[in-house]
C-alpha cells in the first residue's frame, strides 16, 4: 500500500512529469504527496552548464516554486500535498526527506536537462536507487518539455526479474503497490546462464570455456521453472493479479532482460538491485544495464544490509 509518496522536483516541467503517475499511485490508497526541492551550491565555474541556471536562482525562487507547487496540486487533486526546501547534496536530501515523512516510494524523473532532472540514470538517481531505504521508481521522459506527461503512466504489463536467492523477491512487496487488480498483467522472469563445459589447458591452473553443456543446461532450466512456479503463486497471492512466469537461457541477463522487456510489450521493470543467486542482479551489474538502457519506467529496491544474513 502507498500511503506516502515522495516526489522530487527542481523547477523543470520534465520533472513535474513524474507527479501524474505519484498522485495517481497514492489517490488509490487515499494517500498523500510529498514534493521536494533541494538547493544545492553549485560552483561559479558551473553556472555556464545547463544545470548552473536553475542552481543559480535565488533560493527564496525554489521556495516559492515548491509551495506553489503544492498550492496548485492541493487544490486541483482535493488532496493534501506536503512540500519543503533542503539544502545539500541532492541525492542525500532527497532521502533524508524520505525518511522523515515516512515515504513509501520516491516516484522521480529519469531525463532533463536541468536541476535534478539530470537523471539519466546516473549522478542523481543513481544515488538515490543507491542509497534510498524505500523502493524508488524512475520514469523515463524523452523530447522535449513540451513532450511531459499530463496523465499517469499506465502500468498494465510489468516485468518482474528475480533469480534463485530469495532477496530478488524483496521487489515483490514495491509490485503489489503498484499492480492494479483487474488491470496489470505480470511477467515474472528468470534468465538462465547456458553452462559450458570446461575444458584443461597446457597450463597448470589453467582452464578454459569448453562446448555448450545442455544436458546440465536443461537441468538448471527445469529447477528455475520449478522455483518460478512457486514465486508466480506468491506474486499472484499478492497482488491479485494474473502472472505468467518465463525461464529463459542467455548468456547475458541485461540485455535479455531489455529485450524481453520489448518483446512482450512491458510498461515497466520491476526488480531487486542486488541479488545473489545465478544472474547476480547486482547495482553496478545487471540493475545498471537495465536502468540505462531499458528506456521503460524502472522500479527498484535495495534490500537492507541485514537481508542478507
Amino acid at each position: 500500500m502507498l500511503a506516502n509518496v515522495l516526489v522530487p522536483l527542481d523547477g523543470s516541467s520534465l520533472a513535474e512529469a513524474a507527479l501524474p503517475t505519484a498522485i495517481s499511485l497514492v489517490r488509490r490508497k487515499h494517500g498523500h504527496v510529498e514534493l521536494v526541492i533541494v538547493h544545492e551550491d553549485v560552483p561559479y565555474e558551473w553556472e555556464g552548464y545547463e544545470d548552473g541556471p536553475w542552481h543559480s536562482m535565488p533560493e527564496s525562487t525554489q521556495v516559492h516554486y515548491i509551495h506553489d507547487k503544492a498550492k496548485q496540486l492541493s487544490g486541483a487533486r482535493d488532496m493534501t500535498v506536503g512540500h519543503a526546501l533542503r539544502r545539500g547534496d541532492v541525492a542525500d536530501q532527497i532521502c533524508a526527506r524520505a525518511a522523515e515523512v515516512g515515504a513509501d516510494m520516491i516516484v522521480m524523473g529519469t531525463h532533463g536537462r536541468t536541476g535534478l532532472t539530470r537523471m539519466l540514470v546516473g549522478s542523481v538517481a543513481d544515488a538515490v536507487v543507491r542509497r534510498a531505504t524505500i523502493p524508488v521508481l524512475l520514469l523515463r521522459v524523452s523530447g522535449g518539455a513540451s513532450s511531459a506527461r499530463t496523465l499517469p503512466l499506465p502500468f498494465r504489463r510489468i516485468l518482474v526479474p528475480i533469480d534463485d536467492s530469495p532477496q530478488s523477491r524483496l521487489i515483490f512487496d514495491a509490485v503489489t503497490a503498484v499492480a492494479e487488480r483487474g488491470v496489470t498483467e505480470l511477467i515474472l522472469l528468470r534468465v538462465v546462464t547456458p553452462v559450458t563445459a570446461v575444458v584443461d589447458t597446457m597450463f597448470p591452473y589453467s582452464y578454459v570455456s569448453g562446448p555448450p553443456d545442455d544436458t546440465a543446461t536443461r537441468y538448471l532450466v527445469s529447477a528455475a521453472d520449478h522455483e518460478l512456479t512457486g514465486a508466480a503463486v506468491d506474486l499472484g497471492e499478492r497482488t491479485l493479479c494474473d502472472v505468467d512466469p518465463h525461464v529463459i537461457v542467455a548468456k547475458h541477463a541485461a540485455p535479455a532482460i531489455v529485450g524481453f522487456a520489448k518483446q512482450y510489450g512491458a510498461d515497466l521493470i520491476a526488480m531487486t538491485t542486488h541479488g545473489r543467486g545465478a544472474s547476480h542482479l547486482l547495482m553496478g551489474g545487471v540493475a545498471e544495464r537495465v536502468l540505462h538502457d531499458a528506456g521503460l519506467p524502472v522500479l527498484v529496491v535495495r534490500p537492507a544490509r541485514n537481508a542478507w544474513h
